[in-house]
């Protein structure tokens, strides 16, 4: 989870108004691939990651900062992409606070077999996306003052 959250700054000033989000793939005990959100509209960090794989990602553990999608918005939701590639565990650093959301991705991925674990170092990955997480709970911007005088 460290390196999908690492991953996930690099798209720090360039997802908003979706949050920043880190992906890896993990085979036994090596990555096999990773990705993360780019830019807005562009793929999101699971199927960035699911595009990387050079080999087949069938029972592999995802590793993700933030529930995958179940909405149709720029791109198709994630979670079909999960099921298609046949992922066989998903560990999420956090739930969506989006309300479209409310846990639906884990409650589907565990009704269909893949097992899911919430809340893999989940206060690293609320801070990465505190802004986000103010703007879909609370419905206003984070603002950030800063006061300079002479």
């Amino acid at each position: 989870m460290r390196q999908a959250l690492k991953l996930a700054r690099k798209g720090l000033g360039k997802t908003s108004p979706n949050p920043m989000v880190g992906a890896v793939i993990v085979k036994g005990t090596r990555i096999i691939a990773q990705g993360y959100h780019k830019a807005f509209g562009l793929d999101h960090a699971e199927v960035d990651a699911l595009k990387s794989a050079k080999e087949d990602v069938a029972g592999a553990t995802l590793y993700v900062t933030l529930e995958p999608c179940r909405h149709y918005g720029k791109t198709p939701p994630c979670t079909d992409a999960i099921i298609k590639s046949k992922i066989g565990r998903v560990v999420i650093g956090m739930l969506d606070p989006d309300p479209r959301m409310k846990g639906e991705s884990v409650s589907l991925l565990n009704r269909i077999g893949i097992k899911t674990t919430v809340g893999v170092l989940e206060a690293d990955c609320f801070a990465l996306n505190e802004k986000y997480v103010k703007h879909r709970t609370i419905g206003i911007p984070f603002v950030t003052l800063k006061w300079a005088q002479t």
